[in-house]
């Protein structure tokens, strides 16, 4: 959704750091190195070995198979006018939430100062998470960001400055 000149508009996606190329080059030479080394060792009587270096290929194979499947994933918020739209996607799941601007909430649990944060918009009674692929401190960001924004406090100036990380670089990326 592309909003007009005053809309609010969130994108976010997970971090995918490796290229298929990269990601070609890495399985091929973990496999080379795995599977020559159990040949080397099957070749000095050890052979016990190849099978298990076959399923570390293999569960190297699903992971990065795994890990791909994710690319495409995306969540939107856009606050325009009267409007809030979420869209998202994660794996097969695609979803799209309306709400009316005057009755969403912004709601911030985190389980210790900061720590471990989970956003959500709240309206009518349904809760959705938000923020999925940021990072706590993007999130509470983003909280402060939605509440000024909902509540029509956000000055020029603010939402001018207002910049956010869309991706996480640590392993707690979703």
């Amino acid at each position: 959704m592309g909003g007009s000149a005053g809309a609010f508009v969130f994108h976010s996606r997970p971090r995918c750091s490796l290229t298929r190329a990269e990601e070609r080059l890495l399985f091929t030479s973990l496999a080379a190195l795995s599977l020559g080394l159990a040949l080397g060792l099957a070749a000095l009587g050890y052979w016990p070995v190849l099978p298990f270096a076959g399923v570390e290929v293999a569960f190297l194979g699903w992971a990065l198979k795994t890990l791909r499947s994710r690319e495409h994933d995306f969540e939107t918020l856009t606050v325009d006018g009267d409007s809030v739209v979420l869209e998202w996607r994660s794996g097969r799941q695609t979803g799209r939430r309306t709400m009316n601007r005057q009755w969403v909430r912004v709601v911030c649990d985190c389980s210790a100062r900061g720590r471990n944060c989970r956003l959500c918009l709240r309206s009518h009674g349904r809760e959705t998470e938000v923020g999925l692929y940021l990072s706590d401190e993007a999130r509470l960001q983003l909280a402060a960001s939605l509440i000024r924004r909902l509540q029509g406090t956000e000055t020029p100036e603010q939402r001018a400055r207002t910049t956010i990380t869309t991706s996480r670089e640590d392993g707690d990326t979703r």
